[in-house]
């Protein structure tokens, strides 16, 4: 029998109240990416992976996309996040599922959004995927976490649920990462390294894709 994936064990008071906390300050940091992703690029339309309870979500409202996808495993996470925003993105579309089982139409996202999510999932695979869900020159954007010297991959505080993460989470070499990304077509068109004062780095790379 396979045992139940962690996050669906984590509650989205939990997982915000440990992301925002003063010695992570992740929520904060994600958030600022993603405008700064949407502001680049101005996507018609676009995936979020791992879109959690819709953080950064409110930079999507009034611009001119017309379709917005968000994929999360937690029913929770996927519930709190259509509370907040479904009125105020009627082309928001939310789907709960591991992103191992999900496809996608060929062809489909002038932007797909992954921040944080390939710690815990086959890097292959869904690259694979992305690589055929991009359009002809559409951007993945990529987070990753990067070692550090000074905290654990997964940070200490009160929300002591988030430790269920420890057994999952594997840190990935942003090197072997944009080999990977190659493979399937993925060049790397820009990259940035952004250091928290937790002491956390991560790398945040945009990559094109060529299409079909």
């Amino acid at each position: 029998m396979e045992s139940q994936n962690p996050w669906l064990n984590i509650s989205a008071e939990d997982y915000e109240g440990h992301m925002s906390a003063p010695n992570v300050m992740q929520l904060q940091m994600l958030s600022k990416i993603f405008e700064d992703v949407l502001n680049e690029f101005s996507p018609k339309s676009i995936a979020v992976l791992g879109c959690t309870t819709g953080n950064g979500f409110e930079h999507l409202i009034g611009r001119n996309i017309e379709q917005i996808v968000g994929v999360d495993i937690s029913p929770e996470y996927i519930c709190v996040c259509k509370e907040r925003y479904a009125e105020k993105l009627p082309q928001l579309q939310l789907i709960c599922g591991d992103l191992a089982a999900i496809n996608f139409p060929l062809l489909t996202f002038d932007l797909i959004h992954a921040a944080l999510i390939f710690e815990y999932v086959n890097v292959d695979e869904l690259l694979n995927k992305i690589s055929k869900w991009l359009k002809p020159d559409g951007v993945l954007s990529v987070v990753l976490q990067l070692p550090s010297e000074n905290s654990s991959p997964v940070s200490e505080t009160q929300f002591q649920s988030l430790k269920l993460l420890n057994p999952l989470i594997k840190l990935i070499d942003p090197e072997e990462f944009k080999k990977m990304a190659q493979s399937y077509g993925l060049e790397e068109i820009k990259n940035d390294k952004i250091k928290l004062t937790s002491g956390k780095s991560f790398s945040v790379t945009k990559y094109v894709g060529k299409g079909l």
